[in-house]
């Protein structure tokens, strides 16, 4: 079943009317989130600016569509719900057989998080329970390392937000993370990051048009220097 919560609006202003590009993504701080304000709610972070950026790029209106992070990378494109998905998605071999990516428009690391005061060892992986979101890069880590024979307990949540209260709580010893994630959330909670990351990733964004591909990494490619300065707004 689809998470699919609500449809938020960003309408250019102009004379004429544009086509409406529509995109998935996934709410998880510090790529996007909701903030709460004196009427409500807004939709912040990285890649909701880099959707924003794209929409005055392309002179059209943006719906965005927000997912669960399962449904967003295995369903909301082949299903034709949207037109692109974005929303903190490491390229990997696996996703870049269903879909064509952008070129990176960061580059970050997988890594596990802790409570500050957790004496455990975690990376000697000696039972040892970690969370990880569902079908996520951290998912397929734990999986991996379950399969090379260490005693490791696997903790599955739907979210970002999910993984890291079952590390406050104590439900689990760790939680995988995206690097931006975990710097982020290591500034707001008694959190902290476990060692050097696994492996670096690529961030991007996916579609099934290569003409809307052509545009999007046009468009990268020429606000290299905007984007860096949204990365660092938001810590990275």
């Amino acid at each position: 079943m689809k998470s699919k919560l609500f449809i938020i609006f960003f309408l250019i202003v102009a004379v004429q009317f544009y086509a409406v590009l529509k995109v998935g993504i996934s709410l998880t701080e510090p790529y996007a989130y909701m903030e709460e304000v004196e009427d409500g709610y807004i939709l912040k972070g990285i890649d909701v600016e880099i959707v924003k950026m794209i929409s005055q790029e392309l002179h059209e209106n943006v719906e965005i569509y927000i997912f669960s992070f399962p449904y967003l990378v295995d369903n909301a494109l082949n299903e034709g719900n949207v037109d692109m998905i974005i929303g903190g998605i490491h390229i990997t071999p696996e996703r870049r057989k269903k879909y064509y990516f952008s070129i990176p428009y960061l580059t970050t690391g997988l890594v596990l998080i802790k409570l500050k005061d957790n004496k455990k060892k975690i990376t000697s992986f000696d039972n040892i329970a970690i969370g990880a979101k569902k079908d996520s890069t951290g998912y397929k880590k734990t999986l991996e390392l379950i399969n090379s024979g260490k005693i490791v307990h696997l903790h599955v949540y739907s979210s970002n937000e999910e993984c890291l209260e079952g590390v406050l709580d104590g439900n689990v010893d760790a939680a995988f993370f995206d690097l931006v994630n975990a710097l982020y959330f290591s500034k707001k909670y008694p959190v902290e990051i476990v060692g050097e990351p696994f492996e670096k990733s690529d961030v991007g964004i996916a579609t099934k048009d290569k003409i809307l591909l052509e545009k999007i990494n046009y468009i990268i490619l020429k606000n290299k220097q905007k984007i860096n300065i949204i990365l660092k707004k938001y810590g990275k």
